[in-house]
């Protein structure tokens, strides 16, 4: 009942501004058109004038030169036959409601994406069995038996210490100006992150991959990530899509477009309002969060129930200077700008949609995104309520940088069985970043900090696995069961120079980390990268194995080239040494240590 209140309240507001935006076109139509031609026409060269009149067949095209009568100017219509980009100024005046931008029409397509071509190289990513995320990767290898016989043997892990793979994209972001008061976007990707030598989806039954030429038709894929609409109101803009989110420093929400990334970032299925009021700036938005199992129906897809829907509904308020132009130059001059932004968003779901086994009366995970005809569902209660508070600062004064991010997180996020009675699983963590820079030489040196902290928790391993099992241990034991969740996880798009968080785990959570490095810029458009990361578990149990505080300590050399024209490439290599936080336990309750880890990555591209 809330979307089709909320649906009909939308319908209705851009009826009304379809009514506004008539009436002013028809009030502009007369104007705006004779404006532009007349500019152009005024400072055409006479000698240009009179090369037309010489000729008397072109005169005979009237029609075309009848269009720009609503100006009723006599000189410019008596010059429209000059030449024929006139007719292009001439056809935009059936919508005068276009984009102005120098007395001119702007286009009615932009373009903007980048292409990237990259190649990591890891050596013990595996972490020697103790990386949570690669630890089961189950191998069989055929071995003789005694009697020579060759018979399967199933491997623990396949344990490969040199692991590389290559990928490009090309991440494209239309623009579409209908209106000067209208824009459709949308983001896609072409390739997708697509490893080279993949062929995707289908399956190489005939084990012929080295006999073909080329890779599979399906091989090229196009990832549609964002498509959203904005438009212009009296009170402010307006956006309804599927569009990225990005907020403060990306702790907590991340859009992740990153050239030398394989990420996509975080996107929001949304409806959202940006209100200026002075130099600030009032965002309301509503998230359709999650639909739960789909149906078919005929040839397009319906929301079956309406029980295990998730929404977000948030309120923000920030001061930022969009023009990162006007920014830059602030910077240059030594200029003090202050930009900050804080966030209230609440989230609900009272369900959640399971698959029920009526032979062991359980519900089961839902694995499948659209309703199977031949199971049956259960719809059980999460009553999940979480508040997400989230504020971000950023001072820039002389050659001194600071920005912060705080966010905290409190409710409940769902239900869990301990001793056969049912529980809320509660919420409660708090994360924070800083980055520090000091410019001793602008320019051309700079020195960085980047530190920050996440909650910890009371279960086991939390750090080795945060994300798939939320409020439990990895290990499953019964005495280990955690109905409360603390250890806060920052977004997997949040880099601080961490190969272990960044590349090999994906989330920094329950624990402290510091990076410093220097930046020395050989040219405006090559720098060079030097410094190294610590991390640490905050809690010993908290650790991948559960033996120490300690991580990680990883230094690290980055080169990297960027020019105005939107070449882009670098190398990156880094090198991990593991401290007792990072040792893991075997079968048999043997501990594991970790060896060193090596990280290099290849990269080039161009944006436009």
């Amino acid at each position: 009942m809330f979307r089709v209140l909320l649906t009909a309240m939308l319908v209705l507001f851009f009826l009304d501004l379809t009514a506004q935006d008539g009436e002013n076109n028809e009030g502009q139509t007369a104007v705006q058109p004779s404006e532009e031609t007349a500019a152009p026409e005024a400072q055409t060269e006479p000698a240009k004038a009179e090369e037309p009149a010489a000729e008397p067949e072109p005169a005979a095209e009237p029609e075309p030169a009848a269009e720009p009568e609503p100006a009723s100017e006599p000189e410019p219509a008596a010059e429209p036959e000059q030449k024929p980009e006139e007719k292009k100024e001439t056809e935009p005046a059936a919508a005068p409601a276009l984009k102005i931008k120098d007395g001119k029409p702007s286009k009615f397509f932009e373009l903007y994406g980048y292409f990237a071509f990259a190649n990591k190289l890891t050596s013990n990513m595996i972490l020697n069995g103790n990386n949570p995320y690669l630890s089961s990767t189950k191998v069989v290898e055929f071995e003789k038996d005694e009697n020579d016989n060759y018979v399967p043997r199933e491997k623990g892990s396949a344990k490969e210490d040199i692991l590389s793979w290559a990928w490009l994209k090309l991440h494209l972001e239309p623009v579409i100006d209908v209106a000067e008061t209208l824009e459709i976007h949308t983001k896609m990707s072409i390739f997708g992150n697509t490893v080279m030598g993949g062929d995707n989806f289908e399956v190489d039954s005939k084990s012929n991959g080295l006999l073909r030429d080329a890779q599979l038709e399906n091989s090229a894929n196009i990832v549609f990530e964002g498509l959203w609409a904005s438009v212009d109101t009296p009170i402010g803009e307006l956006k309804a899509g599927r569009m990225p989110f990005h907020w403060g420093l990306g702790l907590l929400y991340n859009d992740g477009n990153t050239i030398n990334d394989q990420s996509t970032g975080d996107y929001m299925d949304r409806i959202q309002l940006t209100i200026p009021v002075g130099g600030f700036k009032i965002i309301p938005a509503f998230d359709f969060a999650s639909s739960g199992v789909l149906d078919k129906v005929h040839d397009y897809v319906v929301d079956p129930s309406q029980k295990d829907d998730a929404y977000n509904i948030s309120a923000m308020f920030s001061m930022t200077e969009d023009d990162p132009d006007l920014l830059e130059n602030k910077l240059l001059n030594e200029q003090t700008v202050a930009e900050f932004g804080v966030m209230v968003m609440f989230s609900w779901k009272d369900k959640g949609s399971m698959v029920w086994d009526a032979e062991n009366a359980v519900s089961l995970p839902v694995t499948d995104d659209f309703v199977d005809d031949e199971k049956t569902y259960a719809l059980v209660n999460q009553d999940a309520k979480l508040w997400k508070f989230d504020g971000w600062f950023k001072l820039h004064h002389k050659n001194f940088s600071l920005n912060a991010e705080l966010a905290f997180l409190y409710g409940t996020i769902g239900k869990m069985i301990v001793d056969e009675s049912e529980k809320s699983v509660k919420a409660e963590s708090v994360g924070v970043a800083l980055e520090l820079e000091y410019r001793p030489i602008p320019k051309k040196f700079h020195l960085s900090l980047l530190t920050g902290v996440a909650s910890p928790d009371d279960a086991d391993y939390v750090q080795g696995d945060s994300w798939n099992t939320p409020g439990n241990s990895i290990n499953n034991d019964s005495a280990n069961l955690d109905t409360k969740v603390q250890n806060f996880r920052f977004n997997k798009d949040y880099k601080f120079n961490s190969t272990l968080w960044n590349e090999f785990l994906g989330r920094f959570t329950a624990g402290y980390y510091a990076s410093l490095y220097g930046t020395y810029y050989i040219l405006d458009e090559l720098k060079v990268d030097l410094g190294a990361t610590y991390t640490m578990a905050l809690y010993a149990n908290n650790s991948i194995g559960g033996n120490g505080l300690p991580v990680a300590f990883e230094p690290y050399i980055s080169v990297d080239y960027a020019n105005k024209s939107g070449l882009r490439g670098g190398v990156r290599y880094q090198l991990g040494v593991p401290f007792d936080g990072l040792d893991g336990l075997d079968a048999e309750g043997e501990v594991v240590e970790t060896e060193l880890y090596h990280f290099l990555n290849v990269y080039l591209g161009i944006v436009f």
